[in-house]
């Protein structure tokens, strides 16, 4: 893919003219949001700008490896910081989401911001009025094959090195589900392929990501699969719901139920699967599927959300029960 060269160049006058930058990643931030920012933050740094990157929530305990990721400042821990970050800086970054409101808890800072704001995704409907320059590519695999292609594009390849290399693949990796959807594309693999040039160890990296799970990790998903698991074989859908205490009782950690949902989408004849999890004020809910059924318009139309085509995202404010009532009676209607 070629992008807009105009595009690119008024891309790097902003970063030029600015001198603190802050990249803000989106709420129960992934690898994606995560492996971008931190990539774009290490050419950044090369420029000798002053970089941030803020992040609403906590990060999934298997990203804790990855290069520079104890600079992050999180919100739920140093709320205050993330607000000065956003609202003083010259110039703001939006990683891997589409308008202000993906970002929870930072939306209130990110309208407040002054700021030249930069929008780098792959997500539908971007909010076109908010953002000053926008790079909004919804057939890309991931926010981070994109950036890869805006840097190889621009003057700042050369800057490109193992650790970026690094992050950016394991946005790439986990987008894709290791490489098994969204990556139809030659595009994707041959920016893998590119990735591996600069030094990326693909075992070690698939390792470390995928094949590093905590006990308490194993022990929620086989508390999912041997009893909240409902499956409606007729409808091709499944889903799986955790209580508050079930979350409660592991801890609450961050990543904890982290692809469980894709546990639901591998039985054998379903097309449609999802997760519910309970919270304090809300359930939050991840969808997926196979095939033609779009879960990105299901989730915009009956649970607040949106995302992907397969992959999707959205909320509930009913309680748990109710919220599986209606799941339940908008299966009954699927002619999957």
């Amino acid at each position: 893919m070629t992008l807009d060269k105009s595009k690119i160049q008024q891309l790097e006058q902003l970063i030029t003219s600015a001198d603190t930058i802050t990249l803000c990643t989106h709420a129960s931030p992934d690898a994606d949001t995560i492996g971008s920012a931190l990539a774009l933050q290490n050419v950044l740094l090369q420029l000798n700008k002053k970089v941030k990157i803020v992040c609403p929530n906590p990060i999934p305990d298997f990203l804790d490896w990855m290069p520079n990721i104890e600079q992050i400042i999180i919100h739920d821990y140093e709320g205050k910081a993330v607000q000065n970050a956003v609202v003083n800086c010259d110039l703001l970054f939006a990683m891997d989401f589409n308008a202000p409101h993906r970002t929870s808890n930072i939306e209130k800072s990110m309208i407040e911001s002054n700021a030249k704001k930069v929008l780098i995704d792959h997500h539908l409907f971007p909010d076109e009025d908010y953002f000053d320059l926008m790079f909004s590519f919804p057939k890309k695999s991931s926010t981070s094959e994109l950036l890869f292609e805006i840097l190889s594009q621009s003057n700042y390849k050369k800057f490109i090195n193992k650790d970026i290399a690094t992050c950016i693949f394991v946005g790439l990796m986990t987008d894709t589900g290791s490489f098994a959807y969204s990556c139809d594309s030659p595009d994707t693999f041959e920016t893998a392929a590119a990735l591996i040039r600069y030094g990326v160890k693909v075992k070690e990296t698939h390792d470390i990501v995928f094949n590093n799970n905590s006990i308490d990790r194993l022990r929620i998903l086989g508390l999912g699969i041997n009893e909240r698991l409902r499956v409606f074989p007729d409808k091709k859908a499944a889903y799986i719901s955790f209580r508050k205490e079930d979350i409660d009782s592991f801890g609450d950690k961050s990543g904890l139920t982290e692809g469980i949902v894709n546990y639901a989408l591998s039985i054998k004849g379903i097309c449609f699967a999802a997760l519910l999890t309970e919270k304090d004020d809300k359930i939050k809910i991840s969808f997926r599927s196979k095939k033609s059924f779009n879960v990105n318009e299901f989730a915009r139309n009956n649970f607040e959300g949106g995302g992907h085509f397969n992959a999707a995202g959205g909320k509930s404010l009913l309680s748990l029960k109710d919220t599986e009532l209606k799941l339940e009676k908008l299966i009954s209607n699927f002619n999957i």
